[in-house]
């Protein structure tokens, strides 16, 4: 917006900075002497506050929508008044949240967990008589994910709604959302930027996982890749029984497994794109190596006990 257009908008004003009231936004907290803080209120000495922030009327007073950064920068430079932006219409929750999302989603700064907080406030606000909880909006995500028949016409279009203003899909949502979920300290890592939040999604998948602390405590000291990751954090689920705790099918029904998927290849490989079987025969070779391990590392069968000779 130009100078010429500010003037003759009737929404445009300066606001004494007092006359604005800042409740809770979906920014869990602004660090005023980050480097990128300091550069904003250097930015606004020298141009002064080019974008408006946006208020809504509250009584006499103005209630911060958007641009909580530019209202502390130029508080901390003790400007007499700030340009906004004034909207009448603002006037439910779940509007100013819709205002604050869409405005955040696009800064890089925005990180994940104010992401996830911002989205779960913002279902929340639009069904209040529901008392969602992190897991009831997941458990709808899910519902919704299946057939949005599941869910009823209002929570389809939250949904909807909510997918269009944070540009991410349904499963992204659930994911996004699903960060809540983790303990405090994994939270913060995720915040400050030491875990990634691709990390985070595999903690959050993995909540049941015994060693979980123990596996965040060990790679925050050595970092190591989301596969690696994944696979500490889900080995409980792949310990094998001890001796005798269960039978092993005999080697003759793994045959015969074989067997039939040999005599299903022969009668419908002409039915399958060469992709199809490339993928197939990268899972055959993968298996065929993994037989050639276990047959160095078995063991020798037993030797047959001879029987004594018959009288």
């Amino acid at each position: 917006m130009t100078e010429q257009e500010k003037a003759k908008s009737p929404e445009f004003l300066y606001l004494p900075l007092d006359s604005i009231i800042v409740e809770e936004q979906i920014r869990s907290g602004i660090d005023t002497e980050s480097e990128s803080f300091k550069a904003l209120m250097e930015s606004i000495k020298e141009r002064g506050v080019i974008e408006p922030i946006i208020v809504t009327p509250r009584g006499d007073k103005y209630l911060l929508v958007c641009g909580e950064r530019r209202y502390l920068a130029a508080q901390k430079l003790k400007l007499p008044a700030i340009p906004a932006l004034i909207r009448d219409t603002i006037t439910q929750k779940d509007e100013i949240l819709a205002y604050q999302l869409t405005e955040n989603l696009q800064r890089e700064d925005f990180n994940p967990m104010d992401q996830a907080k911002g989205i779960l406030s913002f279902i929340q606000a639009k069904h209040p008589d529901k008392g969602y909880d992190v897991d009831g909006v997941m458990s709808e995500l899910v519902n919704y994910n299946r057939s949005p028949k599941y869910v009823s016409e209002e929570v389809s279009f939250t949904v909807k709604e909510t997918s269009e203003i944070s540009g991410k899909s349904y499963p992204t949502l659930f994911r996004t959302i699903s960060l809540l979920k983790l303990p405090d300290e994994i939270q913060a890592a995720i915040r400050t930027g030491t875990l990634p939040v691709s990390q985070g999604y595999l903690f959050a998948a993995n909540l049941e996982c015994p060693d979980r602390a123990k596996i965040f405590q060990d790679i925050m000291k050595k970092p190591v890749t989301n596969p690696v990751l994944n696979n500490l954090l889900t080995a409980y689920k792949k310990v094998k029984p001890g001796p005798g705790a269960t039978k092993l099918p005999s080697m003759t029904k793994h045959v015969a497994g074989l067997r039939s998927i040999e005599s299903f290849i022969e009668k419908g490989a002409k039915k399958y794109t060469k992709p199809d079987l490339v993928t197939l025969l990268d899972e055959l070779h993968v298996f065929c190596a993994l037989v050639e391990l276990r047959i160095q590392t078995a063991p020798e069968p037993a030797p047959e006990k001879k029987r004594p000779p018959q009288v």
